[in-house]
């Protein structure tokens, strides 16, 4: 059930990202588009979080959908297993849609031993296995208190800039 609800909260912040207002602006080769997101991925890699900075990605693949029509945006997911000090691995995706001219973080999962974390844009929901409860909120909040030790946050935060590719990245 939680995995459906995360599911529903990503496919809705894809459509509001994706719907109609969004519109490329293409860049000038699909090689171009590429390149940029391999500097995400590159920058992940050297990424560290959580408590004491113990959690770090490994495993980093990505994916780029180019465009279905002419007015498209190119669209990609980053995946990744999280080195973290827990009883299982744990796993992470990252959706990102490539508009005016800059890879934007539309939407993310991590998936722990302990929660299920949903992202989509500069909001969060997080399924506790402990509890069985939802918590929900914003993340800038959260970042400055620095209670949510999930990749996403340093991602949007710190490799990103509020979620958007840094210029000259």
């Amino acid at each position: 059930m939680r995995r459906y609800v995360v599911l529903v909260l990503v496919l809705a912040g894809l459509w509001l990202c994706w719907g109609e207002r969004a519109i490329a602006a293409l860049p000038e080769s699909g090689n171009d588009v590429v390149t940029r997101l391999e500097l995400v991925k590159a920058a992940m890699k050297k990424m560290r979080f959580c408590t004491n900075d113990s959690c770090f990605y490994r495993e980093l693949r990505s994916q780029i959908i180019p465009p279905e029509t002419a007015s498209g945006s190119y669209r990609a997911t980053i995946s990744a297993a999280i080195d973290r000090p827990s009883a299982s691995p744990d796993m992470a995706d990252y959706h990102f849609v490539f508009i005016e001219g800059r890879w934007r973080l539309v939407s993310g999962e991590e998936y722990t031993d302990v929660a299920d974390y949903a992202f989509v844009g500069d909001r969060y929901e997080i399924f506790s296995v402990h509890s069985s409860r939802s918590f929900k909120g914003a993340i800038e909040s959260e970042a400055d208190a620095g209670n949510i030790k999930a990749g996403y946050i340093p991602l949007y935060f710190r490799v990103l800039d509020h979620g958007v590719e840094r210029s000259g990245s």
